[in-house]
């Protein structure tokens, strides 16, 4: 059973309802070029909801909207390719996610205006000049990635306070030396040791962590985002096979049976970044439109796992907690 927030249902609903729908009298037609995360079949729901939350700002697919969607890849000459296809189309905007979609988009979009999602960090990847006046053809919504590696690391802390070694997997990605530091000096404060591993299988970085003397394990990924839910199952059923316990950044790894979760929900993500779009498409330059920053954060907590695993979960983090699974 899932039990939610009541007040945050209650204000997001709200807000829903005060949402003014507005309606376009013009006939102009309006192209955005939108550049997803990875994994077709999962990204449908994101553009699902970029799609109605531009229909709140009065622009309506199929009548004065015209949205062209590709998937990302791995690499980024890929996706510098998928950005020169939107290109092509003479988009008013383009809308991209993640860090290395939007870094190719900047590199061959002209000044075309760009509207990002799931940014961990757009001045460090110098995508924007500052959050306030990001300057050029860049704004967007950031997930404060790098902030929130922190806060799960102290999260791992909380629950196994006794903990002397906490293991970081997938450490070999573009973002981890600039998100890095950050996490290092937090660990120093906590006393605590980090095991920086690279994986090729994330199911089996586990075993790895465990027996590096890893008493938790922190992601360095954002599973949903790119499309990888299957590699997340697999992290799941590994911290259930070896009892160490994850601390995932996206609930639906907690869905799954993860342990637990802390971060952003990429839904409500691109829902933000929908309204800085409508902004722009409104004729906003990006230049002066500030970064949004993400404030709204989940805490998710499966207590089936906790219990199959023999975690105890402390008092003052289900207190905390936004959602609870039993």
């Amino acid at each position: 059973m899932v039990q939610a927030d009541r007040r945050t249902f209650l204000l997001a609903a709200g807000g829903l309802l005060a949402a003014p729908v507005i309606a376009r009298q013009s006939s102009r037609v309006y192209t955005v070029g939108v550049l997803l995360g990875g994994g077709a079949e999962q990204m449908a729901t994101y553009r699902a909801a970029l799609v109605a939350r531009l229909a709140e700002h009065g622009f309506v697919e199929h009548r004065n909207l015209r949205v062209e969607t590709r998937i990302g890849a791995v690499s980024g000459v890929d996706d510098r390719a998928r950005v020169r296809e939107l290109v092509a189309l003479k988009p008013d905007a383009l809308l991209t996610c993640l860090t290395r979609g939007t870094l190719a988009a900047k590199k061959v979009a002209g000044s075309i205006p760009i509207v990002f999602t799931w940014v961990a960090d757009p001045v460090a990847a110098k995508l924007v000049q500052s959050y306030a006046r990001p300057g050029g053809n860049v704004t967007g919504v950031t997930n404060r990635f790098g902030e929130l590696l922190v806060k799960r690391l102290e999260l791992a802390h909380e629950l196994l306070p006794g903990a002397r070694r906490v293991a970081v997997l997938g450490v070999v990605n573009v973002l981890y030396p600039l998100l890095s530091p950050r996490l290092r000096r937090a660990a120093g404060k906590l006393g605590v040791e980090l095991a920086e591993i690279d994986v090729s299988d994330w199911g089996s970085g586990i075993e790895r962590a465990r027996l590096d003397g890893a008493a938790a394990v922190i992601p360095f990924i954002q599973f949903a985002a790119l499309g990888m839910r299957v590699s997340g199952e697999s992290v799941v059923a590994a911290e259930l096979e070896h009892r160490v316990p994850v601390i995932f950044a996206g609930s639906e790894m907690v869905e799954a049976g993860g342990l637990i979760s802390y971060g952003t929900n990429i839904v409500d993500d691109v829902r933000r970044a929908a309204d800085v779009l409508a902004r722009v498409l409104e004729g906003a330059r990006p230049a002066t439109v500030p970064v949004d920053q993400a404030a709204r954060f989940e805490l998710a907590v499966n207590l089936k796992t906790a219990k199959a695993t023999g975690i105890a979960i402390p008092q003052s983090i289900l207190l905390r907690a936004d959602r609870v699974i039993e």
